[in-house]
């Protein structure tokens, strides 16, 4: 959003404790690209311009005070916007985190935002396990990826196996390599392999032997191939074991 045009609304927002989203944009009458109201517009769009509102009246309020430093604190700022959003907002709010004085503090299930971060920036909270009313803030250090990812997060934290963390960890190796050796190579050297039923162009299939990590990529990204049967949560969660420990090798 227009920092400049954030600036000159002047917002009549309720106090929060009787603020109700289903009824909050219904008297707003600011007008959007080709006039079409506000209140006419997707959820994504007025949440980015509610999010707008709280800055710009948050940064008056400071203006206006003898505060020596300002928090924004914003829950699942994901919630709603297409991923090109979420990538666009969640710079401008590492840009506004710079600034001085200045903490941003939100909360996030996306794995897009994640990404935008840096370790350092990441904090997990959980469930005691000796005490479940009690919570825990953990740092998330480096692990197997190179950035930080909610894939590998869920899995080293809560052993959640994802289709989505064996295609990270499945690109990482393709996309490494070591004296011109590609590391998906080099994994593949003297592992068992299983069969797997290749569906040709023509048709017809054709039976090839896979490492079971390949197998399972193939699966992942060929779900039209119905000669297989599917892989079972252990298998994956086997396939996810053994890339990271070739990883860690390395």
């Amino acid at each position: 959003m227009n920092p400049e045009l954030a600036n000159s609304l002047s917002p009549n927002i309720p106090s929060f404790t009787d603020l109700k989203w289903s009824d909050l944009f219904k008297n707003v009458s600011i007008a959007g690209d080709n006039d079409i109201p506000i209140n006419k517009r997707g959820s994504g769009v007025k949440r980015l311009i509610l999010l707008n509102f709280f800055r710009a009246e948050a940064e008056r309020m400071q203006s206006n005070t003898e505060s020596d430093g300002l928090i924004y604190a914003i829950e699942e700022p994901e919630t709603s916007q297409h991923v090109a959003h979420q990538k666009i907002l969640m710079k401008a709010l590492i840009d506004l985190a710079n600034n001085e004085n200045v903490q941003v503090v939100l909360t996030t299930h996306s794995s897009y935002v994640v990404k935008q971060l840096k370790f350092d920036n990441i904090r997990l909270v959980k469930e005691k396990e000796e005490d479940r009313e009690e919570r825990v803030v953990q740092a998330i250090e480096p692990s197997q990826l190179p950035y930080p990812s909610l894939n590998e997060i869920n899995f080293t934290s809560f052993g959640e196996v994802t289709e989505e963390y064996h295609d990270e960890l499945y690109s990482y190796l393709y996309s490494n390599k070591t004296d011109g050796i590609k590391w998906i190579e080099e994994y593949k050297n003297g592992k068992t392999t299983v069969d797997y039923i290749r569906e040709l162009p023509n048709g017809t299939t054709k039976t090839e032997q896979k490492t079971l990590t390949e197998k399972i990529r193939h699966q992942i990204h060929h779900p039209e191939n119905c000669h297989n049967e599917p892989y079972t949560e252990t298998e994956i969660r086997q396939s996810i074991e053994d890339m990271r420990a070739f990883i860690m090798r390395k």
